[in-house]
């Protein structure tokens, strides 16, 4: 009896957590039965996502009090209980592994890669292009793992369409390429 290959493992990088409609196609997909990826995270992601859909509701709101800062907590808890389901925990703690390319100059996405290596991704999933690995043969490719945005990951790799899966236009600006080739 054949078995089919395990589904590929992917990084979701904080960029494509926060805005909503990323968080919720990626989060559909790795929610089907026969999901065909494993999402991961770490310490590192969950935290710069908490900390940046913070600072959007502190400068959305103004100012905070105290309802607020509940309602803050509520939505980001609410958060948390549809990806936690669905994303696998890797931990940075012990991480000794080689470190990412050279031209990344953003020390602050060295966790992103070092995630990757821990959980034995295949992709990293970021909106974050400007700190891709430089192009080879048309994929963002360093080592054994290829970065890609959202669009790229869901169409090109998954083979399906992020507006069917979303039920609803695309926000404007959401299609980000990075110039991969599909």
């Amino acid at each position: 009896m054949s078995r089919s290959p395990p589904p590929p493992i992917a990084v979701l990088d904080s960029s494509v957590l926060v805005p909503r409609w990323s968080r919720v196609i990626l989060q559909r997909i790795a929610a089907r039965p026969d999901a065909p990826y494993v999402p991961v995270w770490s310490e590192w992601i969950i935290a710069e996502t908490w900390r940046v859909l913070t600072w959007q509701w502190i400068v959305r709101a103004g100012r905070t009090n105290q309802e607020q800062s509940r309602a803050l907590t509520r939505a980001e808890n609410e958060m948390l209980r549809y990806l936690i389901p669905v994303l696998r925990l890797v931990s940075l703690r012990a991480y000794a592994g080689p470190d990412p390319w050279l031209e990344l100059t953003d020390r602050d996405d060295d966790p992103i890669w070092h995630t990757s290596q821990v959980a034995g991704a295949r992709y990293v999933v970021s909106h974050n292009i400007a700190d891709f690995p430089p192009l080879v043969q048309g994929h963002h490719v360093y080592g054994d793992v290829e970065y890609l945005t959202v669009i790229e990951f869901v169409e090109d790799v998954l083979g399906t369409n992020v507006a069917d899966v979303l039920d609803s236009p695309l926000p404007f600006g959401a299609v980000v390429r990075s110039g991969r080739m599909p």
